[in-house]
């Protein structure tokens, strides 16, 4: 084998192929069906809760953070829809996920919008010859993930249900090929044809290694996550202002969420997210990623495969991520030659690891207490914490809607960059309020968020709320 290094890839004449399974066994038996976990969002990455998922052969409705699971879904290429009735108006949105055979866990997010106004892009994808390709990949890239579209045995493609007003980045992607992406901006009712010329390509070595991985995790009371209601952009807001503080994008371009099994509570009874970042790099043979977990380091098991050439990020809501243990993760690229053939990762990322917190509860005051004067706030300790954070608002900390079209600004602090004294130090677990004045007979809401060092682990309270005499 011959290696010869150009523009930062090791090219390799490879001498033969191993064909198998990718990421399977090769024992006999029956392939178990595919557990698909995912979130519904609207474009502005809000989570939508109520929203009815279905696929061909059973249905399931989105939890409160929005996330939602399938069970046992069959090997092949699967239309999942989800569908909500917001101010009498039907919200919907839909993406094709291809599911292997032997895969025990996909995910994917769909991102609803009024079906008055969506979009609509179609085409052709075609070879070298001018012929149709069957089984392309289309990824629609929009803020919050990429819906796909697969083309059939003429080449045809369409991805309907598109939110309008939106850049999309398309790549279109076939095993063997060489990766070919257009960009395109979708108006409302937008019909647009858009077709894709793939080239043959040749095993150009690995792709290497995402740059500048980053982790950061999240604890959210159980009260929040099976509470009623749709009411919860406020964690969207926080996450953030959080990120924001830690140099993260504060809206993710790109974003899948791990599998999942069974209950979204973690063995203490809140729900963890493990939210991991990397710098996005376009390369013509990119097939997507693969994630690798572990309790030691380096990790050496791989807890999901993005078939994504567009993701730039990764949400990890396994239930089984345990507050306290230390989890450290690797990224690694795959490509469209060789990873199809015999399942071959690209090298590790740099290694990035989360401790999770423990999850914290507010306590005082809540449940419509009337307060007089300036109240003091309470909450339990987090084993690991180094800083507790108050946060009040004068009206419900919405993400966003027609008075906030930016989200409900807190009042206390004003600005999260400059917490003054709405932030101490652990083991403190309380504070006064010192904030602007509370208009008696008014509703006012607060949550405390317990971060480590560095705010590498974060856990947020339940929302609470007092009424100002």
């Amino acid at each position: 084998m011959s290696d010869v290094i150009r523009n930062g890839r090791r090219y390799a004449a490879i001498l033969g192929a191993v064909v198998g399974a990718i990421l399977t066994g090769c024992g006999g038996g029956s392939v178990p069906g595919t557990d698909l976990a995912g979130l519904v969002t609207d474009v502005d990455g809000k989570p939508v809760a109520g929203a009815r998922v279905t696929t061909s052969t059973q249905s399931t409705t989105s939890m409160t953070n929005g996330s939602f699971t399938l069970t046992g879904l069959p090997q092949g290429n699967r239309m999942v829809s989800a569908s909500i009735s917001i101010q009498g108006r039907t919200w919907n949105g839909e993406t094709m996920v291809d599911i292997a055979g032997g895969e025990k866990n996909r995910s994917v997010n769909i991102v609803v919008s009024d079906a008055r106004y969506q979009a609509r892009l179609r085409g052709y994808v075609v070879g070298p010859g001018g012929f149709g390709l069957e089984g392309a990949k289309v990824f629609i890239g929009g803020p919050w993930g990429s819906t796909l579209a697969v083309s059939g045995s003429d080449g045809a493609y369409e991805a309907r249900r598109l939110t309008p007003g939106v850049t999309y980045t398309v790549t279109c992607s076939l095993a063997g090929y060489l990766n070919d992406t257009r960009t395109v901006h979708l108006a409302a009712n937008d019909v647009r044809d858009l077709t894709f010329a793939l080239t043959h390509g040749s095993a150009s070595g690995p792709i290497p290694a995402p740059e500048d991985p980053a982790a950061q995790a999240w604890t959210i009371a159980d009260t929040i996550t099976r509470s009623p209601g749709n009411d919860h952009g406020y964690l969207e807001w926080l996450k953030r202002q959080f990120r924001k503080r830690r140099g993260l994008p504060a809206a993710p371009t790109r974003s899948k969420i791990a599998p999942t099994h069974g209950s979204r509570a973690t063995p203490v009874g809140s729900l963890i997210e493990v939210d991991l970042f990397w710098d996005y790099r376009e390369w013509e043979d990119l097939l997507g990623y693969a994630i690798k977990r572990g309790t030691s380091n380096p990790p050496s098991f791989t807890t999901a495969v993005l078939r994504d050439p567009l993701a730039a990020s990764f949400f990890d809501m396994d239930p089984t991520l345990t507050p306290d243990v230390v989890y450290y993760y690797t990224i690694h690229s795959l490509d469209t030659i060789t990873f199809p053939v015999n399942g071959s990762l690209g090298p590790a990322s740099e290694v990035v690891w989360a401790q999770p917190l423990g999850p914290i509860q507010a306590t005082a005051p809540g449940r419509d207490d009337l307060v007089v004067g300036d109240p003091r706030f309470m909450w339990t300790g987090v084993t690991g914490a180094k800083h507790y954070q108050v946060i009040v608002w004068d009206r419900f900390p919405d993400l966003q809607n027609s008075d906030d079209p930016a989200g409900a600004a807190p009042i206390w602090p004003y600005d999260l960059g400059n917490p003054g004294d709405s932030r101490v130090a652990a083991p403190q677990t309380s504070l006064r309020y010192n904030g602007p004045y509370l208009q008696p007979g008014k509703v006012y809401y607060w949550l405390v968020v317990a971060s480590d060092d560095g705010e590498y682990a974060v856990s947020v309270s339940h929302l609470m709320k007092f009424n100002a005499r």
